[in-house]
């Protein structure tokens, strides 16, 4: 799809550009990339254990990509959790850790939002210092 500064561009007024026929380009731009710009479930939720547990690993022949990680405490009580991006064939460790023995309060659930590219064999592992946490961790493939 061929698109003209004036397909794109249709008014810049006040700092604010609009943008003729933004789905069909955006559409276009995912198309020829291969890669939708969304943001997915990479696994199911996984329920929190007290050993560490590997939620997510970037496939072969591409770049995983997290941008999001919900952690649910579906206890009553206060408990603490851990997150570690971990490179192929490492371990969890406090060099790698996103959160490290975070509280968490009771009957509460905790968002992470950013933006972390995974190579091929790259996992995030997490664990929690009490059973009823979860995990849900989101975003995609490059």
């Amino acid at each position: 799809m061929t698109v003209s500064l004036a397909d794109i561009l249709t008014t810049q007024k006040n700092g604010v550009v609009a943008i003729n026929n933004l789905a069909s380009y955006t559409s276009s731009i995912a198309d020829n990339t291969g890669v939708l710009a969304g943001v997915d479930q990479l696994a199911p939720p996984t329920g929190g254990t007290t050993g560490y547990v590997t939620i997510y690993t970037a496939p072969t022949g591409v770049i995983g990509r997290i941008s999001e990680i919900d952690i649910c405490n579906g206890n009553a009580t206060p408990a603490t959790f851990y997150i570690h991006f971990i490179p192929k064939g490492g371990t969890a460790s406090t060099s790698n850790a996103l959160f490290y023995n975070a509280p968490i309060a009771g009957n509460t659930t905790v968002q992470w939002t950013g933006g972390l590219a995974l190579a091929a064999g790259d996992f995030v592992q997490v664990k929690a210092s009490t059973t009823g946490i979860t995990f849900n961790v989101c975003g995609g493939v490059v």
